[in-house]
């Protein structure tokens, strides 16, 4: 490829610029709650598993050579990472726990993309699984730094890509998005990238679903309150006193 010619990667970060910024702050407010309660963490899991693994069982479904040629590495697929962590925070009976209306209706515009136009899925795909690469390790790292430490020495799963290269992996994962749009029409990479701008819009809906995040900050701003009454009490006791 010329170097004067725009990567499709690029055109694609470019044009989803906007509304990947208002996903990645809704992401870091929501989740930065999560170094402070795993349910929340558990929560946000919940969500993703069940569009994550709609892509990967959809790859076997579809059997397309370029959605496979996108899983670059069998360390992409993460379902079963997912599954392990989700009993960890979640317990057990996590696979009971129902689905908000904003991940119902994710599911189901993913369901009518697979019958309609099944190459758009590769849109999701992308952009998840580099979030995932990208994102995903800095609020891996977070938790580590910032949470609360317990006795608990339970590695995640699904942000863990031990014995990778991840600058390597996200390389190759580009390289193959772009080598795939190498053979789409204009019209088909003009689709391709409307619906990556879908896929932050839809990202932003279950992400704004998950629960927990407000008893959370009561919480946090009921502690804070407490210590503030407390210094004053202290202060004005020392005045009264001196």
């Amino acid at each position: 490829m010329s170097g004067n010619i725009e990567l499709f990667t690029t055109r694609m970060r470019k044009a989803t610029r906007k509304i990947h910024s208002v996903s990645d702050a809704l992401v870091n407010a929501k989740f930065a709650i999560s170094l402070r309660d795993e349910k929340v963490w558990g929560g946000g899991l919940f969500i993703f598993y069940h569009v994550f693994t709609y892509l990967e069982d959809a790859k076997d479904r579809l059997n397309m050579a370029d959605f496979n040629q996108l899983f670059v590495h069998k360390i992409l697929h993460r379902k079963s990472a997912f599954e392990e962590d989700l009993q960890h925070y979640l317990g057990n009976d996590w696979q009971s726990i129902p689905k908000s209306a904003a991940l119902e209706n994710y599911l189901e515009h993913l369901q009518n993309l697979e019958k309609e136009n099944p190459k758009l899925l590769m849109a999701y795909v992308y952009h998840l699984y580099l979030g995932l690469l990208s994102g995903g390790q800095i609020l891996a790292k977070k938790r580590k730094m910032f949470g609360e430490k317990s006795n608990d020495t339970y590695i995640d799963k699904v942000t863990d890509f031990s014995g990778f290269d991840i600058g390597q992996l996200k390389k190759e994962f580009k390289e193959a998005m772009n080598k795939i749009a190498e053979d789409m029409s204009q019209e088909e990479q003009n689709a391709f990238i409307d619906e990556s701008n879908q896929v932050f819009l839809m990202n932003n809906l279950i992400v704004n679903s998950v629960g927990g995040q407000d008893q959370i900050i009561k919480t946090l701003l009921y502690k804070a309150s407490a210590v503030f009454l407390i210094v004053v009490g202290v202060i004005l006791a020392y005045k009264i006193h001196k």
